[in-house]
């Protein structure tokens, strides 16, 4: 899993639709794994990658996943939380471990987040007025995770401005020499220093666009080599490419894709999954 290097904290409500995931061993402290936005009351997107769980134990480790809403501490306020279940875990069909190809799942609630100043939804580039992205877009990634690439994970949201990276510019020889899939793109900074990094997974690249006031979850947190380095910027998950899927998804009435995971993963895994709502003071 991977991959905030070079940002600041950022504001609380700055990004309303910031999710942590987490879980626990043995039900005791929870631990940041994977960011995540919401798109919908009772959906979350990240990415697929955060649920395979090869560099845990598979015998210590059941999942309790929780949402950290509205406040840039996840380690503030845990005895004011509100846990809401998670219904399912859905990962993409064509989803490739190896190559990161198709690195996006999403997570179904049983119950419907409650929004306010704090808890928004990002939108969606499903609309044919969204123009696509360019350098010239201001563009955005936020996480808890490491701020260098041999440090530890912060409990404090950190953000930063990042610009898109052409894909062939990102996959030529002295760069990533084609590894990043038809399915990703590049964002950073060509002399490194800013990019995404462990514990950032699964959360938002997003870009503003003026002509539309607003924000749009453009990427995904997937992968790259290291964390800042040169010529090795983040990749993120194309999000406009799965409108089909993420739709055919909000339609199902009964979810099945956490028995998929099981399948992926070649074993049982007993799944409790929660988002937690802070309420700030």
């Amino acid at each position: 899993g991977s991959r905030i290097i070079g940002g600041h904290e950022a504001h609380i409500g700055a990004w309303p639709w910031m999710v942590s995931l987490q879980f626990s061993k043995f039900f005791n402290k929870s631990i940041h794994l994977c960011g995540g936005s919401i798109i919908k009351e009772m959906w979350v997107l990240t990415a697929a990658h955060c649920f395979k769980m090869s560099r845990y134990d598979d015998d210590d480790y059941s999942l309790l996943n929780s949402s950290v809403v509205g406040v840039n501490d996840i380690l503030q306020n845990r005895k004011k939380n509100k846990k809401i279940k998670i219904d399912d875990i859905i990962i993409h069909p064509e989803y490739k471990h190896n190559t990161f190809e198709n690195d996006i799942a999403l997570i179904h609630l049983k119950d419907p987040v409650t929004y306010n100043d704090f808890v928004q939804p990002i939108c969606l580039p499903f609309f044919n007025d969204v123009p696509k992205i360019t350098s010239a877009k201001r563009c955005f990634i936020s996480g808890w995770g490491k701020r260098r690439e041999e440090g530890i994970l912060t409990p404090l949201l950190h953000e930063a401005e990042i610009h898109y990276i052409p894909w062939d510019t990102c996959n030529a020889i002295g760069s990533y020499s084609g590894r990043v899939p038809n399915t990703s793109f590049c964002a950073g900074e060509s002399y490194g220093n800013v990019d995404t990094c462990t514990g950032d997974s699964g959360g938002p690249l997003m870009c503003y666009f003026p002509e539309n006031e607003k924000f749009f979850l453009m990427g995904i947190t997937s992968a790259g080599v290291g964390c800042g380095r040169p010529f090795f910027p983040g990749i993120y998950t194309k999000v406009l490419l799965y409108e089909t899927w993420i739709k055919d998804m909000w339609l199902l009435e009964a979810p099945t894709g956490k028995n998929e995971m099981n399948i992926v993963q070649g074993k049982i895994i007993i799944i409790m999954v929660f988002v937690i709502l802070f309420v700030p003071i």
